[in-house]
């Protein structure tokens, strides 16, 4: 099934009119959060205010937890679910009691990168929960162009882990782009990131090999259908796409492995890994780097909304949002979640 092109229709937004405010708890320092009052925003034009029911944590959220942080301090997190308390002068009021989800990514419009398409690198951007306060709030004021409505039927829980499959619905409308048919696909990492990306691909058609370190996690693998081996079982030079998401360096060199003379090799994760200018030539790799899904989570709404993606299978762990330091601290212990939600 084909995935819709890029949804991007947004005007010119400047990054910190997002305003965070009620209640919200930012990041302080590493393994550091703290509460804080803040006024509550009122919608201006073009703009809504929501308030978040559920938000995920993802991987970016435990690496900025854990001290990888872009601004200090931050109100963090970026995959949520909130539903619509007020609409801007002259808004859609029709979006007012409906549960939407959030765009995180802040662009121009105007820029370079923007009219190209690029709108993750906008020179003028930011992101939610990275650059600039993200849901971890009562209140969130932001650009109604930015909300994309839920379905009744799909689930508070699977709205909270949309970016990965907007990620997915973003890699198949590239390799479409570059003439790529559906394959054999290997994904390196066996987290939410790369089991829901992976979910994407093996519904258009990719034959997906997901390479994960964790018994647990490649069982989750092979009961979303995808087949699941551990790091030293990775068949060399034989996936037409490869899709790395570990973050370790360890990933980027089986990515490499993995990858088939003429392949897609997709980097989600930053690690500190390398790929030499002579393997990317010799082999005539096409290497892109994606920093998040903007604009498809339109797209990944429908892909959940038709049951061809299951969210919620890679969620372990609930908590209440009053316990959010137990939360991040779990995933500091041996029994860390695959992917933890707070709900309110």
């Amino acid at each position: 099934m084909p995935i819709p092109t890029r949804t991007c229709t947004r005007a010119v937004v400047v990054a910190e009119r997002v305003r965070a405010g009620g209640e919200v708890l930012q990041l302080t320092a590493a393994r550091s959060l703290s509460r804080e009052r803040r006024p509550v925003p009122e919608a201006a034009a073009n703009e809504v205010v929501v308030a978040p029911l559920a938000v995920g944590l993802c991987g970016t959220d435990l690496h900025a937890w854990r001290g990888r942080l872009d601004r200090c301090p931050i109100v963090p997190t970026h995959d949520g679910v909130a539903e619509v308390i007020e609409v801007g002068p002259g808004g859609d009021t029709s979006l007012l009691g409906r549960r939407v989800v959030i765009d995180p990514v802040d662009a121009c419009g105007a820029c370079t990168s923007c009219r190209r398409g690029h709108v993750g690198v906008c020179t003028d951007g930011g992101y939610l929960g990275m650059t600039i306060d993200g849901l971890l709030a009562e209140r969130v004021a932001l650009p109604a162009a930015r909300v994309v409505r839920v379905p009744n039927h799909i689930s508070d829980m699977d709205a909270t882990v949309l970016e990965p499959v907007a990620i997915g619905c973003r890699i198949v409308a590239l390799t479409q782009a570059l003439g790529s048919q559906p394959a054999a696909c290997v994904i390196i990492g066996g987290g939410p990131l790369g089991l829901l990306v992976g979910s994407v691909l093996l519904h258009v058609g990719w034959s997906v090999t997901v390479v994960e370190p964790q018994p647990a996690r490649r069982k989750i693998a092979e009961q979303l259908r995808m087949s699941a081996v551990a790091p030293d079982d990775v068949s060399d030079s034989r996936a037409h796409l490869v899709v790395e998401t570990s973050a370790a360096a360890p990933g980027t060199a089986a990515a490499l492995r993995a990858a088939a003379p003429g392949a897609v090799v997709v980097i989600l994760g930053r690690s500190t890994g390398g790929m030499s200018s002579a393997e990317i030539l010799l082999r005539e790799l096409t290497v892109v780097g994606l920093r998040g899904g903007s604009g498809f989570y339109a797209a990944a709404v429908q892909l959940v909304a038709n049951g061809a993606v299951t969210p919620s299978a890679v969620i372990s762990h609930i908590f209440d949002r009053n316990d959010v330091e137990r939360a991040f601290a779990a995933h500091d212990g041996d029994a860390s979640p695959l992917r933890a939600v707070l709900r309110r």
